[in-house]
């Protein structure tokens, strides 16, 4: 396909990138949009069937060997570009794709080998945390994440961006019964659940939460992360960047973790599945 000039902002063709910040694409269906020249060119090196590209003016001859001949290639002046994304488009680059049908847990469960490492994340909602942890699953090397409805869109534009364009290869999971799907993992495919928790209490904590926390502290089972070992097939849950993981998911876990801490009462979320990932992947026994 030709680079086609654009020079008028009402051109229908440039709808789907209009006040894209602004814009919420269907989220188990339809489209999503990338920005970014790395980004786009991952997205255009991916299976993803690619609707469009827009680019700024004098970008052409960057993103040309990446560009499938089929797909349309939108070029407009980057003063222009702005005025339609809603902001200053530095980037140069955007790309709209259509979405894959969701991935189902049987799609993922028959690629599971002896050794298999799951993120579970039923109501992180924050964007950039879900992207950090796509990004972390990818470096860590696991197979698979899943996430429950009130999870940010992993196919968002923020997402997209700070995952550095991982959720197009990680297998992710956007679970519309996420209880069914974890007691699945344990009953077919022996998986150990394991939630993460905090160790210290905060005092702003009040009512039930702060009781709930009391007496998730007083529980023997928790663990310190230094001292733990895994199963071969091993899913960690991690909660609302608020409140952590609600009873209901804590009571599905055989397992709560904790990562040891001085003078803070928790960390941030992505911050602490880090840390997690690391000593499971690379540090913790194996226990068969």
């Amino acid at each position: 396909m030709p680079l086609i000039p654009i020079e008028f902002l009402d051109d229908p063709r440039l709808d789907v990138y209009r006040d894209v910040k602004a814009v919420r694409h269907p989220r188990w269906q339809g489209r999503f949009v990338a920005e970014g020249s790395r980004l786009v060119k991952r997205l255009l090196a991916s299976d993803f069937k690619i609707e469009s590209v827009m680019i700024s003016d004098g970008r052409y001859e960057e993103f040309q060997q990446w560009l499938p001949s089929e797909v349309p290639v939108y070029e407009l002046p980057r003063a222009l570009a702005a005025d339609l994304v809603g902001y200053n488009f530095h980037c140069g680059a955007m790309a709209c794709a259509w979405r894959k049908p969701s991935l189902q847990l049987d799609d993922i469960a028959r690629g599971f080998g002896e050794h298999t490492t799951l993120i579970v994340c039923p109501d992180v909602n924050d964007p950039e945390n879900i992207g950090t942890l796509i990004r972390l699953g990818a470096a860590f090397g696991i197979d698979a994440i899943l996430l429950g409805t009130a999870c940010a869109d992993p196919f968002s534009r923020r997402v997209l961006r700070v995952s550095m364009g991982n959720a197009l290869t990680l297998p992710i999971i956007q679970s519309r019964d996420l209880r069914s799907d974890l007691l699945r993992l344990k009953r077919e495919w022996g998986v150990e659940l394991a939630a993460t928790v905090v160790e210290t209490l905060d005092p702003t904590d009040e009512g039930t939460q702060q009781s709930a926390n009391k007496a998730l502290l007083a529980s023997s089972s928790v663990e310190t992360l230094a001292h733990t070992s895994r199963r071969p097939r091993l899913a960690l849950l991690f909660g609302n960047e608020a409140h952590g993981l609600g009873p209901e998911w804590l009571d599905l876990c055989d397992r709560r973790l904790t990562i040891p801490m001085q003078d803070a009462d928790s960390l941030n979320v992505a911050v602490a599945a880090g840390i997690f990932l690391y000593h499971f992947t690379s540090a913790a026994a194996v226990i068969v």
